[in-house]
């Protein structure tokens, strides 16, 4: 028999998607790492009692134990307003990854310059 958890990962990456004026983007994450042999459908779950940011779990379920590993890579996408960084929970360690930015859209550069053209 399974157990839903969290699972170990090695590395994680997030990128802020702006969206347009007057709405959130969302942020894209990428973690990728060694899950115990026998794990299956991991996904990455807000944790909603994260306070003061986003924080990101990485979770799976697993069973029967087993030797060995499989590498995975897992994505997910979460609304939001542009942070800085963001946290992300394995059962192996907690890590701050710093979020890059997707470059401005055409909107939001006119929005951006539109003092000057006044």
């Amino acid at each position: 028999m399974g157990f839903y958890g969290p699972e170990p990962f090695d590395s994680a990456e997030a990128v802020y998607v702006w969206t347009g004026l007057g709405s959130p983007g969302f942020f894209s994450v990428t973690v990728e790492g060694n899950a115990p042999n026998f794990t299956s459908g991991i996904k990455l779950v807000r944790d909603e009692q994260w306070v003061g940011g986003l924080a990101i779990k990485v979770m799976g379920w697993t069973g029967p134990l087993g030797k060995g590993t499989k590498p995975y890579k897992v994505h997910g996408s979460f609304p939001g307003s542009f942070l800085k960084e963001i946290v992300v929970i394995g059962s192996n360690k907690h890590e701050v990854v710093k979020v890059k930015e997707i470059p401005f859209t055409n909107d939001e550069e006119f929005a951006k310059n539109a003092d000057a053209l006044v």
